[in-house]
C-alpha cells in the first residue's frame, strides 16, 4: 500500500483536490525522509510490505502540512510516533541483513 493525496485529504478533512500537488510533494519527501532514516541504500519497493512505513510517511505528510509556514522550534520537531514507526523499521532491516 501506498500512501495517496485522497487518504491525506480525508485524514486532513480537506475538501478533494485542496493543496493536491503540495500535498504529493510532501508525500515524496516523507517517504525519501523515512527511507532513509532507516537504510539509505535499501530499494524502495522494499519497504511497500510494511505497514510501519505507510503510517510514518501519512503522519509525516500531515505534520509537515498542518506545520508549513511555522518557524517555532517545537513545531519543527518529528512527531514521537513518527521516530517510532522508524525506530521498528530500523529492527526489520537490520534482522534481514
Amino acid at each position: 500500500m501506498t500512501v495517496s493525496v485522497e487518504q491525506i485529504q480525508n485524514s486532513l478533512r480537506l475538501p478533494t483536490g485542496t493543496d493536491a500537488d503540495m500535498i504529493q510533494n510532501y508525500i515524496t519527501a516523507a517517504g525519501d525522509y523515512v527511507r532513509n532514516a532507516v537504510d539509505s541504500e535499501a530499494a524502495a519497493a522494499s519497504f511497500a510490505e510494511y505497514s510501519q512505513f505507510d503510517i510514518a510517511v501519512a503522519m509525516l505528510t500531515e505534520f509537515w502540512y498542518q506545520n508549513r509556514g511555522e518557524i517555532a522550534t517545537a513545531s519543527q520537531e518529528i512527531p514521537f510516533t513518527v521516530i517510532s514507526m522508524i525506530q521498528q523499521l530500523r529492527g526489520i532491516f537490520a534482522s534481514d541483513l
